[in-house]
């Protein structure tokens, strides 16, 4: 009997260290996932974020730093690129996009005069696209799932009107409008065969198609809208100067998600963990910087 109580005590020991603990123990390399609402400080000012999910990876225009940085559950932020050098005015970045050979692409909105966009091959060299309009204020940028980047821009005329625009982008040097007749378009975002565009000025979200871009027609009314992200499901989130961060469904129907933000520059969403990501904006530094980056849980 003794022997018999030996083995069965030797075989319970042997199938706990085969099971292990279910994927707890640190060693394993987990990483305990934050879904909100958290405020991450961080040594600089968020402005254009771009989530990646296969990495669980979010990538993050550096305004205050001119430069990309990275920020996962497990090792918090890190750099990943300096850009090249800006106006003495500041970047001024916008939104960031990440293509499928890993090189990121960021705008720059230049305040009308030394306006371009940059960007950064997988060598970590980083370049600026040749032969664009500086009086272009470039604030959106998009990618298609066949590679195609559009950016979104608007000028400043005598008369202090804004016209603004979205154009097909060669990181060669070459921006072509496809759709006209805005006032201040801040983010632009290609959904399959869809193109989304959130006029600050106008206070719109604008609905197109890739075929027939010009051809747009108005989603949703949004109180001055900022960057744009895919959201839950069909949707579209947006931020706000206001301080919200604002869902749109296709139907055209919106729903605040969370305000009392300062102001949200760029947003983005992980569809694994549901949780989206807020750059909230300090829009006044004299009295201390608190730029901040925001986690918002969401459901579909």
């Amino acid at each position: 009997m003794k022997n018999v109580r030996r083995n069965m005590l030797a075989l319970s020991l042997l199938w706990l260290v085969a099971c292990g603990d279910g994927g707890n123990d640190p060693a394993d390399g987990a990483a305990e996932v934050d879904r909100g609402p958290s405020v991450l400080h961080v040594d600089g000012d968020p402005n254009g974020l771009w989530w990646d999910d296969a990495e669980q990876a979010l990538y993050i225009a550096d305004d205050n730093g001119n430069r990309i940085l990275r920020w996962t559950d497990r090792d918090g932020f890190s750099r990943v690129a300096d850009l090249p050098s800006a106006s003495p005015d500041g970047p001024g970045l916008g939104q960031l996009v990440r293509l499928e050979d890993g090189t990121f692409v960021v705008t720059r909105f230049g305040s009308g005069t030394a306006g371009d966009i940059v960007f950064v091959s997988p060598d970590g060299e980083g370049r600026v696209v040749p032969g664009l309009d500086p009086q272009r204020r470039r604030i959106g940028l998009t990618v298609t799932r066949d590679g195609q980047l559009y950016s979104s821009w608007f000028v400043r005329l005598s008369s202090g009107e804004r016209v603004g625009a979205v154009g097909a982008l060669e990181l060669e040097g070459a921006e072509s409008e496809v759709i006209t007749g805005l006032s201040k378009p801040a983010g632009v975002l290609a959904i399959g065969d869809d193109l989304y565009v959130s006029d600050q000025g106008l206070g719109q979200i604008l609905a197109t198609t890739l075929s027939e871009p010009q051809s747009y027609t108005v989603l949703a009314e949004v109180e001055k809208p900022d960057l744009i992200a895919r959201g839950p499901g069909n949707s579209i989130v947006s931020g706000s100067v206001g301080g919200n961060l604002v869902r749109i469904e296709m139907d055209g129907s919106t729903s605040v998600v969370q305000s009392g933000f300062q102001q949200v520059r760029g947003v983005a969403y992980d569809p694994t963990n549901r949780r989206a990501f807020v750059a909230d904006h300090d829009p006044d530094e004299s009295d201390g910087v608190t730029h901040l980056l925001q986690i918002v849980p969401m459901e579909d």
